[in-house]
C-alpha cells in the first residue's frame, strides 16, 4: 500500500487492510504523518529520501493500491508491467498518473477502504508479511547504525534521531528544502496527530520558517519545531526571525524552535551533483558563508545555543522545549555525509559519486575524503545488515 496524504482522515482504516492483507505500507513524503511508524507493516517513506525497506518492497510487490498519494518518484514504484494496481483518489485526473492502474476508485480514502475491507478474503499471506516484518526491522537497524557513525563535528542523522520521543504530541513541524528532509524522512517518528509541512513537489527552499510562523499564527497554543539547512536560514529564516521576535510575546504558549543544520554547504545539490553528474563539489556556487545563528536570536531577544558534540544533542533539545521563549539551536553538522538512496535502487549510482570524490579529492577538496570514508561506512551497514552481517 502507497499512502499519501490523501489518507489522512483513513489512518484506521489504512492498518487495519493493511493488516488484512499482511501488506507493506510505504508513504509518500507528504503521507508521512498519517501513518505509525512503528508499526511492524509501515515501511516508511518511498523514493530517493526514502528508506531501505520502502525500496526493497515496493520492488518487489506484484500488488499495488494506492491511497490518495500522486508521489513523483516514478523509479521507485514496481517495474512497469510488475504489478497489478488499484487506486484511490478523490481527483480522477490523479488516477494512473504515476502508474499503470487496473481498478480506479474515485472516493475519499476512509469509505472505499471500508468498503473494500468486506471484500478481502482469508487467505495464509504469512510468507509475504514475514518478508516484509524482515525488512522493516532490518531498515531500523540500518538507520540507527547510521546515526551511530561519527562525524565532524555532527552527524546530523543524530541530531533528529535526537528528537525522537521529545516531540511533544500536539506539536506542529515545519521543514525547510534540503538534505534536512532526508534526515526527517528517514530518522524522525512523528507522534500521532503531529502535523508536519514540507513543500513537497514544489521545492520551494527558505519556505521552513515561513510554515512554521504560519502554523503557530494558526494556533498560538501549539509549540512548533521548524528543520531548516543553513541554505534556507540565509535565504528567509533570518529575516523571519525578527518576525518571530515581534510576535511570541502574544503566544501563549511561546515554544517555537528553529533547528539550524549548519554545514556550510548547499548539501542536497552538492550530493545530487555528484550522484547525477558525476561533477565534484563547485564551492563557488555552494559554499555558504557562516553566520552566527543562535547569537543572532538572543541579539533580537529570543534564546538559543550552538551544539557541537553528540553527547549533548538531548540536553539541547530538553533545554529548547523547556524555555519560556523561541530558542535556535544552532547544530553544527557535517557536509561530508552522505545523501544516499536505497542501495537497491542505486545501480552504479555508488561508483559515480566515488568518482566525482576522488576528483575532488584531487583537486585538494577539504570534505572529499572524509565524505568518501563516511560513503564507504554508509554503503557497508546496509549491505552488511543485508547480508546478515
Amino acid at each position: 500500500m502507497l499512502v499519501g496524504r490523501g489518507a489522512a482522515e483513513a489512518k484506521e482504516a489504512v492498518i487495519e487492510l493493511a493488516e488484512s492483507l499482511g501488506a507493506a505500507i510505504v508513504t509518500s513524503l507528504l503521507g508521512k504523518p498519517y501513518v505509525d511508524e512503528s508499526h511492524p507493516l509501515v515501511a516508511g517513506t518511498m523514493g530517493h529520501l526514502g528508506t531501505t525497506a520502502s525500496a526493497e518492497l515496493l520492488g518487489e510487490c506484484d500488488g499495488l493500491l494506492i491511497v490518495g498519494s500522486n508521489d513523483p518518484w516514478t523509479e521507485f514504484y514496481p517495474a512497469p508491467g510488475q504489478a497489478r494496481a488499484v487506486q484511490i483518489d478523490i481527483d480522477p485526473a490523479t488516477i494512473g498518473n504515476r502508474y499503470p492502474v487496473e481498478v480506479a476508485i474515485t472516493s475519499d480514502a476512509e469509505p472505499a477502504l471500508r468498503s473494500l475491507l468486506t471484500l478481502v478474503r482469508p487467505r495464509n499471506r504469512e510468507r509475504w508479511s514475514s518478508r516484509v516484518h524482515d525488512a522493516v526491522r532490518r531498515w531500523h537497524r540500518i538507520r540507527v547504525a547510521r546515526a551511530e557513525v561519527d562525524a565532524d563535528p555532527l552527524n546530523p542523522e543524530a541530531v533528529v534521531m535526537a528528537l525522537n520521543g521529545r516531540l511533544p504530541g500536539n506539536a506542529a513541524l515545519a521543514l525547510d528544502v534540503g538534505s534536512v528532509v532526508y534526515w526527517y524522512a528517514r530518522q524522525l517518528q512523528l507522534p500521532p496527530g503531529v502535523q508536519a509541512h514540507v513543500s513537497s513537489t514544489l521545492a520551494s527552499m527558505g519556505c521552513g520558517l515561513p510554515y512554521g510562523i504560519a502554523a503557530k499564527l494558526t494556533d498560538p497554543a501549539r509549540p512548533v519545531v521548524v528543520l531548516a539547512g543553513d541554505g534556507g536560514m540565509q535565504m528567509t529564516g533570518i529575516a523571519e526571525l525578527v518576525t518571530v521576535a515581534s510576535r511570541w510575546q502574544d503566544w501563549p504558549d511561546p515554544r517555537f524552535i528553529v533547528a539550524v543544520f549548519d554545514n556550510g554547504d548547499l548539501a542536497e545539490v552538492s550530493w545530487e551533483q555528484r550522484e547525477m553528474e558525476g561533477s565534484p563539489r563547485f564551492p563557488a556556487s555552494q559554499a555558504l558563508p557562516a553566520f552566527p545563528y543562535a547569537e543572532y536570536a538572543r541579539i533580537i531577544g529570543l534564546a538559543g545555543e550552538v551544539v557541537r558534540m553528540r553527547d549533548d544533542l538531548g540536553d539541547a533539545w530538553d533545554r529548547a522545549f523547556a524555555s519560556d521563549r523561541p530558542y535556535v539551536l544552532h547544530f553544527r553538522t557535517d557536509p561530508a555525509v552522505p545523501l544516499l538512496p536505497p542501495l537497491s535502487t542505486a545501480g552504479k549510482k555508488i561508483d559515480v559519486m566515488r568518482a566525482a570524490l576522488e576528483i575532488e579529492r584531487s583537486e585538494g577538496g577539504g570534505m572529499a575524503a572524509r565524505a568518501l570514508h563516511l560513503l564507504e561506512e554508509y554503503v557497508a551497514i546496509e549491505r552488511d545488515d543485508s547480508n546478515g552481517g
